[in-house]
């Protein structure tokens, strides 16, 4: 990752981490909450609504770092997914392919397999 972000992609990124920090702009919306109970956030993390608000602050606050940690392993996971069903392409006996990914690369993934 930090080969693949310039130094001012850093630079941009802390600045909006600070922002972020002194309320100046929004905070992810996956992170804990103040005084948020911890099943309350774990149920919260695990709903696809929240983890596509997380990824659109992402792209919104970072899109170089979200492109090198979302994006291009959205690529990865997909084409992996395909190799592996392109490799096993049997019509006698098909294979069942089960990809298992983060909540945030679910959309990303599943739009690239055209699912």
């Amino acid at each position: 990752v930090s080969r693949s972000l310039s130094l001012n992609n850093w630079l941009s990124l802390w600045i909006a981490v600070i922002e972020q920090e002194l309320g100046m702009r929004s905070k992810d919306p996956i992170r804990r909450m103040k005084d948020e109970a911890i099943e309350a956030w774990e149920e919260r993390r695990r709903n696809v609504l929240t983890a596509r608000a997380s990824r659109k602050h992402g792209e919104a606050m970072a899109p170089e770092l979200n492109r090198v940690l979302v994006e291009e392993r959205d690529d990865r996971f997909s084409e992996t997914c395909l190799n592996i069903l392109e490799s096993h392409d049997d019509v006698i006996n098909p294979l069942t392919v089960v990809c298992i990914v983060g909540l945030v690369h679910l959309d990303g993934v599943a739009q690239r397999l055209q699912l």
